[in-house]
């Protein structure tokens, strides 16, 4: 099984491989049948293309992520990473606003929201992410002004 370090540094890879826009190398750190769900209670999504489709979403709205401090769990297979997100409110935000999360801005063209969450990830014996967890919910998101 990957040792803690590794488990942590796939967890901030991930961050680091999505600040690139390299969502090939972003698809590296993951098992091509991982298991996604963000936020968690959405609904899980399965393999690569779903992901590749997920994340070509957050970069189309000019996502950039920043991480704090990975922590690993004892159990040889999870880490953690606290991420605060930022990103346009277009494309992405009207789904949003369907759901009830957010309340559409004022100008949505200009609007940047910002959301913190905490990013858990499971890390299978061949060193791949097989599941990825985020967990944020209401009231871990808003417009920066």
């Amino acid at each position: 099984m990957p040792d803690e370090a590794t488990r942590k540094a796939l967890a901030v890879a991930h961050c680091e491989r999505i600040n690139a826009g390299d969502v090939e190398g972003l698809l590296a750190l993951y098992s091509p049948a991982v298991r996604f769900e963000d936020p968690v209670g959405a609904g899980p999504r399965v393999g690569h293309g779903a992901l590749r489709s997920h994340i070509g979403g957050a970069l189309a709205a000019g996502v950039h992520d920043a991480c704090g401090e990975p922590v690993a769990a004892p159990d040889g297979r999870h880490a953690a990473v606290p991420v605060t997100s930022t990103m346009n409110f277009l494309p992405n935000g009207p789904l949003m606003v369907r759901h009830g999360i957010l309340t559409a801005p004022e100008e949505p063209e200009k609007a940047r929201m910002e959301f913190t969450c905490m990013l858990v990830i499971e890390v299978g014996e061949s060193g791949l992410i097989e599941e990825m967890r985020a967990y944020w919910g209401r009231s871990d998101v808003r417009f920066l002004e």
